[in-house]
């Protein structure tokens, strides 16, 4: 009899272990979750504050579908327009940067320049993958 009621005591010292634990591990999920929602957040913001070297408003924007810098050719929202061999790119980490880091399925803002009555990409804002490209469009 003795060591069945041990074996209880036992037994009933494990469970009480196991819920510890599992509160433990509830408390652990829950900071885990509130962790990454306070991370999307972070990002939420920060694609929406962009450097202090960018403007306000752009004269224009729009997503990079292809680009052809041996040409002097981008495409931009499926339009094909001529850029710049000394067009200004902006990016998000450096306030100067070169036409070569440029990609496709980048938002971006943009400026455009009329020569001969036809239009010249000469300045370029890299914006964040997630950024509502509208949104500043003037």
């Amino acid at each position: 009899m003795k060591h069945s009621l041990i074996q209880v005591k036992g037994l009933a010292w494990n469970i009480s272990k196991e819920r510890s634990s599992l509160r433990v591990l509830t408390t652990l999920q829950m900071y885990f979750t509130i962790g990454i929602v306070l991370m999307l957040l972070s990002l939420s913001v920060s694609a929406s504050t962009l450097p202090g070297y960018y403007p306000d408003k752009f004269p224009a924007t729009g997503t990079i579908n292809r680009i052809d810098i041996k040409r002097g050719e981008i495409v931009l929202n499926d339009s094909l327009l001529k850029i710049s061999n000394n067009a200004k790119v902006h990016n998000l980490n450096t306030e100067f940067s070169t036409v070569q880091t440029l990609r496709s399925r980048m938002n971006i803002g943009f400026s455009v320049t009329s020569i001969n009555g036809k239009p010249l990409v000469t300045e370029i804002w890299v914006l964040p993958n997630n950024y509502f490209h509208n949104r500043y469009t003037e």
